[in-house]
């Protein structure tokens, strides 16, 4: 099994090693773009009716053709604190506007949203627009699917109302497909770690409640939600080419 495992590696990485000596300032090549990516999203729609500003950290992977045309896959986990719809837990909230722990006191607790975002895309990398034939205007687009739920922590409380299987009628799990576009910046250099993009994506999410009993509602949502994200996205791409060698002859 471990040879196995080896022989694939190998015949995985020489053809990734065997383009690697590339001068990607001289000419259009074909280039991968492997990236960790951040980005800082600001919510719409009926998203913006439960959740404000939130994070998500993901992987992009990519390949840019001579061509400029480039394809790939991206996706990322969703994560954040700004939590506004309260009428969930309406029914949980005494007249002073605390919930009780098991313990008769009021508890401390804490929404967070935690999702998920993945794609596939499409796009052309404009290079008469960059700063070599490599590099310029990045513009794709794509879809994929959108999924976030409310985490509920109580922390160092008991609230029986938040335990166990009982959440699932107060997390508004959501899921659907979803749209994107990016316009940005692809910055390539034969200095292995200046590699980078930057840019603004948009997801319109076409989503819905999946779950069958919702507290709030006595019942399920049956509604479909448009959930829209505008966000500001920055990827670092992994170097897996070394830099072009120059050779001098006497």
């Amino acid at each position: 099994m471990m040879i196995k495992k080896i022989t694939i590696f190998i015949l995985v990485f020489i053809p990734i090693t065997s383009f690697a000596q590339r001068d990607l300032t001289s000419k259009a090549l074909f280039t991968p773009i492997y990236g960790l990516t951040y980005k800082a999203n600001f919510t719409g729609g009926d998203l913006q009716k439960m959740w404000g500003f939130n994070n998500q950290i993901g992987a992009e992977i990519g390949f840019k053709l001579k061509n400029g045309l480039e394809f790939g896959i991206d996706g990322g986990f969703i994560f954040g604190n700004q939590f506004k719809d309260s009428l969930i837990f309406k029914d949980l909230y005494t007249s002073k506007g605390t919930i009780t722990a098991l313990e008769g006191i009021p508890a401390d607790v804490f929404f967070y949203m935690r999702g998920a975002n993945a794609n596939i895309h499409i796009g052309y990398v404009f290079n008469k627009l960059g700063h070599n034939p490599n590099s310029g205007l990045w513009v794709n687009v794509g879809v994929g699917f959108l999924g976030y739920k409310i985490r509920v922590e109580t922390q160092d409380h008991v609230v029986p109302n938040l335990e166990g299987d009982i959440l699932w009628g107060y997390d508004h799990l959501t899921m659907g497909i979803n749209t994107k576009q990016f316009i940005g910046y692809l910055f390539q250099h034969d200095k292995k770690f200046i590699n980078f993009y930057a840019g603004f994506e948009f997801i319109q999410g076409f989503t819905q409640n999946v779950r069958n009993y919702n507290f709030d509602v006595k019942g399920p949502h049956p509604e479909r939600r448009i959930d829209l994200m505008y966000s500001f996205k920055v990827g670092w791409m992994i170097p897996i080419y070394k830099r072009h060698t120059q050779e001098y002859y006497y």
